[in-house]
């Protein structure tokens, strides 16, 4: 859909788009923009115009009449519609010189493990303007993933929902039926969110085929052949809930290990640590999460205070290790940072297991923490001219008295120790008004 006459911004709502016996996924709006710059008579003229594309996927599994609907799009007070049109559906002829096949894993997989998939094209003449349709990358029960890829100019664009999944693939020729045959297999990652059977639509692919000689400067004609899969099953089990660890947070695979950093281990009371939390796995982490620090396994909440949000981590470039950066504040009195417990399961041995970080040593300096309650003023004084002053709020019974705790000495650039900063204290001033 292209609108004309909109800003630069805001991005137009974009309108949802439902059409009976087709997929339609969104694929968003972007604008492009033409600028001009005018010169007459020594004045300046800037103008721009504005135009919006909004995209959407749409697969059709037969051929048929599709009715799409009427269309309004807005941004603000503007608004810009579509008249509702047809859309004629046809069969492509189906080669024997193409075919796909997605290939899963052949045991069942359990919630939340990470399980590689593949599929693989193979052709007996060269393809061109190929467009493929793989339902597994759009169901919501999985989380696809796309592993790294060794070569950066082999991977191929696949839709996946709303975003595109850039998958790397490998290129060889292998002889099939005494024919030589290029085979294209393309690596993905999928992770099951839900439990039960999953049945998988087929795989299919559309692309123009060769079906005559090349001429002199090396062209040929070309058809537009189609190829499908069959539909594919996947049992996906359930984590068992006997034996389940208290802290256990969905993590699954085999060889878990943690490893934990602080920036510091000398701290004031109430101030942060910043730790560095090291997960690794003989497994791809993609879509591993942090569980809960102050959860069982993790940090004593009568001593730290861990932020509401789960941080995100960093993936490193072979998959297996993930990086979680925390900042903690120290609320109580401790010795260490104590010993991390990351519980998980092994899929191989069907049971969960633990791993366990090693604790750090923590020298906390200071006194007890002061709040906003902590902290008295002077009591009011009686307005106008010649009322008297109330008694200093230092007298009061219900005043508290607020100590700073004393900085240490650190130490210059040339190592030398600074002198000690003078001890802070308090002035009361008397209100402006009664």
């Amino acid at each position: 859909m292209t609108v004309e006459g909109f800003a630069e911004s805001p991005t137009p709502t974009v309108p949802s788009l439902v059409i009976s016996g087709a997929r339609v996924s969104p694929l968003g709006a972007s604008p492009n923009t033409m600028r001009s710059v005018r010169i007459i008579n020594g004045r300046r003229e800037d103008s721009s115009q504005t135009t919006w594309a909004l995209r959407w996927r749409v697969e059709v599994d037969r051929a048929g009449t599709l009715s799409v609907p009427e269309l309004t799009v807005s941004q603000g007070n503007l608004r810009a519609s579509t008249p509702a049109a047809r859309l004629e559906v046809r069969d492509l002829p189906v080669s024997q010189d193409m075919k796909l096949e997605l290939g899963l894993p052949a045991r069942p997989v359990w919630v939340g493990e990470t399980v590689p998939v593949e599929l693989t094209w193979l052709l007996r003449r060269s393809p061109a303007d190929q467009t493929f349709a793989v339902p597994l990358f759009s169901t919501p029960e999985v989380v696809v993933t796309a592993p790294p890829a060794s070569n950066p100019r082999q991977v191929l664009a696949f839709a996946a929902g709303g975003r595109d999944l850039n998958l790397p693939y490998q290129q060889d020729e292998i002889e099939q039926g005494g024919v030589r045959t290029s085979r294209f297999r393309f690596a993905a990652l999928i992770t099951p969110t839900r439990a039960g059977t999953l049945t998988i639509a087929p795989s299919t692919v559309a692309a123009s085929l060769e079906v005559g000689r090349r001429d002199f400067f090396g062209n040929a004609p070309t058809r537009m052949f189609r190829s499908a899969d069959v539909a594919r099953t996947l049992e996906v089990k359930a984590l068992p809930q006997s034996g389940r660890p208290p802290g256990f947070a969905g993590a699954v695979g085999a060889a878990y290990g943690i490893a934990v950093q602080a920036s510091r281990s000398v701290v004031q009371l109430g101030e942060p640590v910043e730790l560095t939390i090291s997960i690794t796995s003989s497994e791809r982490l993609d879509a591993l999460a942090l569980p809960r620090l102050d959860g069982p396994g993790g940090l004593p909440p009568a001593a730290f205070r861990v932020p509401a949000d789960a941080p995100t981590g960093e993936l490193a470039d072979d998959g297996k290790r993930k990086t979680f950066t925390v900042s903690v504040q120290v609320v109580g009195a401790a010795t260490e940072i104590p010993a991390l417990t990351l519980a998980y399961f092994d899929p191989t041995s069907a049971t969960y297991q633990t791993a366990q970080s090693e604790p750090i040593a923590l020298s906390v300096k200071g006194g007890a923490l002061v709040g906003a309650g902590d902290v008295v003023g002077a009591a009011p004084r009686a307005g106008g001219a010649g009322g008297s002053a109330a008694p200093a709020a230092a007298s009061s019974p219900h005043s508290r008295r607020m100590e700073v705790p004393e900085l240490p000495r650190s130490r210059g650039s040339a190592g030398a120790l600074r002198p000690r900063r003078p001890r802070p204290s308090m002035r009361r001033f008397p209100p402006s008004g009664p």
